[in-house]
């Protein structure tokens, strides 16, 4: 069996999609010949949501070097807001963050330099054949880069979101040198966007022959796929004048930051012949909200609950009628993980994101939703309308391109890293 060791900020067990990626692949990982371990900072120091982990402890090497101030934070925010604890915690984090600038604390200095220790510990016992990077955070793929070359272990780095400054067809990158020297060092470099790994080779950051693509997948654990057990908010029945209209009860899983804005996708849910209700689990920014406050068409259609856990997003993926995925319009390179985790519950989806990208093409080809610019209002009006007067047209595309399809299936996934990774070892030996 052949070892790699993935070393990330949000390692399995936290709640951020960098982590959760793996939970899905890992058994068909070992199928191929892989076992996995991870390092990172220990989830239940720095993520307020916490997942159960689907592998061996001892393949977990977790350092707990974090900062009393972002404990506290965590801590914090795991309460109910306005309670005793909450404020507890929150003077807690105010003095830890006092002492820590008082004394010149460095954060990041002190979390890398938890991680060799453990990531060092690590390889002494299972000696690595591979190891592996994350950026995002640039600094963890950087600490990584000059560990292996102090151990004199292959380097693969795994960019998942572009270092750099990005706007549209714009990409001018951060630390240029230091970069293509980590990309010249590694002997695989592993891209989750296409567009990404093109404009790392014009850039001249990294040499093609060492491009690896790669996704996220949808899992195949059954009992994520149960119908009518999940928290979603039940709806009053929508009727439309235009029967051929399907009124549907979408969903958006995850944060909406200012960085994806909604705007023009509240103004067309005012204008749409048939507004679907739509509900968001996660956070909203503030201007939203007061927009979705401010206006009694979009009160009454749109609701903004609580983020809610791994299992419990699929059980309401699975009670909705279709799903909403909003991609920054700055973020042209981008592909969201949560595009590819929901593909397994056959629901029409409305993509909103910056025309040109990547995940427009994949929506195209598979049939199975629309994909609206997120800054056309008409462009999302017309979407709406598309996915109620088709819906039954997008349902049966998962059927008709269930070929096409599987490839993000974790099987298929799991499967194509391994060919990946193999070929890796072949080139560092």
């Amino acid at each position: 069996m052949k070892r790699i060791l993935l070393v990330m900020m949000q390692p399995p067990g936290s709640s951020g999609v960098q982590g959760l990626i793996y939970n899905k692949i890992l058994p068909y990982l070992e199928e191929n010949g892989w076992e996995f371990h991870f390092a990172g900072p220990a989830p239940q120091l720095t993520s307020v949501l916490t997942e159960p982990v689907h592998c061996s402890p001892d393949r977990l090497h977790y350092t707990d070097h974090v900062s009393w101030s972002l404990r506290f934070s965590v801590l914090k925010n795991r309460q109910h807001k306005r309670s005793l604890a909450f404020y507890g915690y929150a003077a807690l984090q105010l003095v830890s963050r006092a002492i820590e600038k008082l004394i010149r604390h460095n954060s990041h200095e002190y979390l890398i330099t938890g991680l060799r220790k453990s990531i060092s510990a690590a390889d002494g016992t299972w000696n690595f054949d591979l190891i592996a990077g994350k950026s995002p955070d640039f600094m963890i793929l950087k600490a990584v880069a000059k560990l292996t070359r102090d151990l004199n272990k292959p380097l693969v780095a795994m960019v998942v979101d572009p270092y750099g400054k990005r706007d549209g067809e714009s990409f001018i990158p951060y630390e240029q040198p230091i970069q293509a020297k980590i990309l010249e060092q590694c002997c695989g470099a592993m891209f989750m966007s296409p567009l990404t790994c093109d404009r790392y080779i014009k850039t001249g950051l990294v040499k093609p022959s060492k491009v690896y693509p790669f996704t996220d997948s949808y899992p195949s654990s059954e009992h994520l796929y149960r119908k009518g057990i999940s928290c979603l908010p039940q709806v009053k029945a929508l009727h439309s004048e235009n029967s051929g209209q399907h009124p549907i009860h979408m969903v958006h899983l995850g944060m909406l930051p200012e960085w994806r804005p909604i705007e023009t996708l509240l103004e067309a849910m005012e204008s749409a012949s048939i507004s679907p209700f739509l509900d968001i689990f996660g956070y909203v920014y503030p201007a939203a909200r007061q927009t979705i406050q401010s206006k009694l068409r979009l009160r009454n259609h749109i609701r903004c609950n609580k983020a809610v856990g791994y299992e419990d997003s699929h059980l309401v993926a699975e009670d909705c009628s279709a799903l909403l995925v909003v991609i920054g319009p700055r973020h042209l390179d981008n592909q969201p993980s949560k595009f590819f985790e929901y593909l397994g519950h056959r629901k029409p989806l409305l993509v909103l994101g910056p025309p040109g990208n990547p995940i427009e093409e994949i929506v195209r080809d598979l049939g199975i939703g629309v994909y609206c610019d997120i800054l056309n209002r008409d462009a999302i009006s017309h979407g709406i309308d598309k996915v109620s007067s088709h819906y039954n047209q997008f349902v049966n595309a998962y059927h008709l391109n269930s070929h096409k399809i599987e490839i993000y299936s974790a099987q298929e996934v799991a499967r194509h890293w391994a060919n990946c990774l193999n070929k890796m070892l072949a080139a560092s030996r």
